[in-house]
């Protein structure tokens, strides 16, 4: 076990001023709420905006109201590598997940065997998904998917404040969802966003809404005490405490569809006070570290154009398994936090009992098997920058 300076794999940091906004939101009720769902569709331009618990909650209500127009169709396509935390929605959700294999060099669909799919005809939906902030290409998944009557949810829980050619993730699909979490673009402790300008989508949203309940005073406690917790405990010096308890499992993917949806509460509205400029700032720093990575020749593969997205961590392939275990291993004995990607393939989730297509699901294996992600949130320095490359070429 570290003892000393530990750098969290991904961090979007809080501050005393955010819980005391949180706080000031409690007593707005259901206008502080409000409020930051129309912020929202102004900057976004959409018609239609909707502040949950959480991504993946926000995932179920979008899943539930598709499947409310459509319920002929019931299943719905992913990446087969990507957050557990999607499978464990659409499962809530009471549909059945169905998987396409990655391209090799991308962290993106293979386009091929995405076709191939798309003919299913119980298919309600696909989700591309910008995974780390690298950027999907949703406009060639709505061209392939437009004329089937098969809805496009853009995945954008890791990526909120991005762009590709112009345009704003998250808007680019039929409907779009973001994650407040900790660690993502920022963080209100929990939340998640859904948008969309489709009336008919946005209506049974709405519908579904109506049917479930808010955070409780007793909830928003906790979610004070918790915000307090992540401020002080985030931090790198005091990061290796919270990281050596396991009981706390940070860092941990688990496959868990049993988690709740409920209406966003007025405390993480409050703390949501200046997220634009709060969004913008700490892109900034990520893209500025993720550049002076890339400027010691740690050039991510899994990039699909030349330049640097706003990732929230910067993935990297490495050479293989075993280059990437002593990297691991390495970066746990200097606290650099280089972490690893998910625990394996969605295929591999026992519990969901994918299909076999007779080809597998390869480059997605590939991808978790090699895959690793570089820190690049305000708490990482120039010396750990430093660090960190020169860890990766040591140990490749």
């Amino acid at each position: 076990m570290r003892i000393g300076r530990t750098l969290p794999p991904a961090a979007a940091p809080l501050h005393l001023k955010n819980i005391v906004s949180g706080v000031v939101g409690l007593f707005g009720g259901g206008e502080s709420v409000k409020r930051f769902e129309e912020e929202l569709k102004g900057f976004y331009g959409v018609r239609h905006c909707f502040a949950v618990s959480s991504g993946k909650a926000a995932l179920v209500l979008v899943l539930q109201a598709l499947n409310e127009l459509l319920p002929e169709k019931d299943e719905v396509l992913i990446p087969a590598y990507t957050c557990y935390s999607v499978p464990s929605a659409i499962v809530k959700a009471g549909l059945k997940v169905r998987l396409c294999d990655m391209a090799s060099d991308s962290l993106d669909f293979d386009f091929g065997r995405l076709e191939e799919q798309l003919k299913n005809p119980r298919l309600l939906c696909v989700i591309p998904t910008h995974l780390f902030g690298v950027p999907a290409d949703v406009e060639r998944v709505r061209k392939l998917s437009e004329h089937r009557g098969i809805f496009v949810v853009e995945d954008a829980a890791q990526a909120m404040g991005g762009e590709r050619d112009g345009k704003k993730l998250g808007t680019m699909g039929d409907v779009g969802i973001f994650s407040l979490g900790r660690g993502k673009a920022f963080s209100t402790v929990e939340g998640g966003i859904i948008l969309t300008d489709d009336d008919s989508v946005g209506q049974a949203i709405r519908n579904r809404l109506g049917t479930i309940p808010g955070y409780g005073p007793l909830d928003c406690l906790k979610l004070i005490f918790y915000a307090i917790a992540l401020l002080i405990l985030i931090h790198p010096l005091i990061y290796w405490l919270p990281k050596s308890l396991p009981f706390l499992k940070l860092g941990e993917t688990h496959f868990d569809p049993l988690f709740p949806v409920r209406r966003l509460s007025s405390f993480q509205a409050g703390m949501a006070k200046g997220w634009e400029g709060r969004i913008e700032e700490l892109k900034e720093i990520r893209s500025n570290n993720a550049k002076e990575i890339a400027a010691c020749g740690v050039v991510p593969p899994v990039l699909t154009s030349a330049s640097i997205p706003a990732l929230i961590r910067f993935p990297v392939l490495t050479e293989n398994v075993d280059a990437k275990a002593r990297i691991l291993h390495n970066s746990e004995k200097m606290g650099l936090g280089i972490s690893d990607g998910y625990p394996g393939p969605i295929d591999g989730i026992e519990e969901l009992a994918i299909p076999f297509d007779g080809r597998g699901f390869p480059a997605a294996k590939d991808i978790a098997e090699r895959l690793i992600s570089l820190p690049v949130h305000p708490f990482v320095s120039k010396g750990d920058i430093r660090s960190i490359v020169q860890s990766l070429k040591v140990q490749s």
